[in-house]
């Protein structure tokens, strides 16, 4: 299933929605695609599956209100026709309006990484380590050939593979053998660095903004200090996604606090006071290896994507 670019969770309701029409009766989308059950939701849409009218496949269309501006829809469509092709892209097959909406429509795929962990206390080193091997994969391809310029944001939610998650242990078994794909999802949260035209990059320091972007227990150290996010940031964020995922829980995930924004610096301070090797405990250390070297990047530098996938392979 695709996701949006926050947290949803999963329902089982009927087509009905507080945001349109969409009721028990049968809706086709861009006179292809029928709508069968709603399975997503959040701030900026709606997920559907649906099935072509023609082959009889099931595809996933992400929807917001065309009232959004500037439309995620249509910046994330643009995205994957880029990158169509490339290793962990889902496909885009169509964008376009449906009523008071912006679609698209793309490929259905399994549960988040964050859906995985759910059902599964515990997931095998060897198998977090192949999944954040993929991530630097991914983003080797879009750099190298044909999305250079952009900053995506990497959590539990943008990553999703092909799995059955009630089997989840039998995967595990034949992981070897099988390696099931990690798909990067929700480009709609993209963003340039650098200017498209000139190459020049962007200031650093930005203007402060009121409501941060991404998911706060990811956030580089940079993104909490208000600096602009570029490439660093992405593999800094996959570095703290592969703690998670391989201890269960990272020491700042649920704090409390008074506001949003009391909680992202209660975040800063923690990471700013933690020693890599303390935040890595009990893992190899590779991992301690990859965070340290993204944090010493600087805004423009590249990351060695090859060098971070050998990092965690050898882990």
């Amino acid at each position: 299933m695709v996701p949006l670019p926050t947290s949803y969770s999963l329902t089982n309701s009927s087509l009905e929605s507080n945001q349109s029409n969409i009721s028990d009766q049968e809706v086709v989308i861009g006179e292809q695609w029928i709508v069968l059950a709603k399975i997503g939701e959040g701030s900026f849409g709606e997920v559907f599956e649906v099935k072509d009218i023609n082959t009889g496949r099931h595809y996933a269309v992400k929807r917001e209100p065309r009232s959004s501006h500037p439309s995620q829809i249509k910046h994330e469509s643009i995205l994957y026709d880029i990158l169509a092709a490339g290793p962990g892209i889902p496909q885009c097959h169509w964008y376009g309006r449906h009523e008071d909406f912006d679609c698209i429509v793309m490929d259905l795929l399994g549960s988040s990484l964050k859906q995985l962990r759910q059902s599964v206390h515990h997931i095998p080193l060897p198998i977090v380590m192949d999944l954040g091997c993929q991530i630097p994969e991914n983003f080797l391809f879009s750099d190298s050939c044909r999305l250079p310029d952009y900053h995506r944001y990497v959590d539990e939610n943008s990553t999703h593979r092909r799995w059955d998650y009630e089997s989840c242990q039998q995967l595990f078994a034949t992981w070897g053998e099988t390696r099931p794909k990690l798909f990067v999802v929700d480009l709609g949260l993209a963003t340039c660095w650098r200017n498209l035209d000139t190459k020049q990059p962007y200031p650093e320091n930005k203007k402060r903004i009121r409501n941060k972007t991404g998911t706060a227990r990811y956030a580089s150290l940079n993104v909490h200090r208000g600096k602009t996010p570029s490439r660093r940031d992405d593999m800094e964020s996959l570095g703290y996604l592969v703690v998670d995922l391989a201890l269960g829980g990272l020491p700042w995930t649920g704090i409390q606090a008074r506001s949003s924004k009391a909680g992202w610096d209660r975040m800063r301070a923690m990471k700013e006071d933690i020693r890599t090797v303390d935040l890595c405990d009990g893992l190899p250390h590779g991992v301690v290896a990859f965070i340290d070297y993204t944090r010493r990047l600087g805004f423009a530098d590249e990351p060695d994507y090859e060098l971070l996938r050998k990092l965690l392979q050898s882990s």
